[in-house]
C-alpha cells in the first residue's frame, strides 16, 4: 500500500511559529515585535494572535502578548506522562536488580 502524502497547513505553521516566539520571549511582545521575528505581515500576526487568544493559548497584557494558561495544560499532561513512565522504568529496574 502506498504511503499517503499530507500537505502542511500554512496557518497552523504560522500559529506554531508565533507560539514558539512568545514562549522564548522574556516578557510580552507586541504584535509588531512578533511580526518582525516571524517575518509575517502585522495583520496576519494580529489575526493569529486574536484567534489564539480566543482559544486561550495566548493572552494580551499591557499591549503585549504572552503564552496563555491553556498552554500549561499541555505541559502538565506531558509532565504527568513522563513521570508515569519514569515510575514504570524505575519499577522495572528494581525488579531486574532484585533477581
Amino acid at each position: 500500500m502506498a504511503e499517503k502524502s499530507y500537505t502542511r497547513i500554512a496557518s497552523v505553521t504560522k500559529a506554531c511559529d508565533i507560539l514558539s516566539i512568545l514562549a522564548e520571549a522574556k516578557g510580552p511582545l507586541t504584535g509588531n515585535e512578533v511580526a518582525v521575528r516571524t517575518q509575517l505581515p502585522v495583520g496576519t500576526v494580529m489575526c493569529q494572535l486574536i484567534t489564539l487568544e480566543d482559544a486561550g493559548f495566548v493572552e494580551e497584557v499591557g499591549g503585549g502578548w504572552r503564552p496563555g494558561l491553556k498552554l500549561s495544560l499541555f505541559w502538565a499532561r506531558k509532565r504527568a506522562e513522563l513521570e508515569a513512565e519514569r515510575t514504570r522504568i524505575n519499577s522495572d529496574l528494581e525488579k531486574l536488580g532484585g533477581n
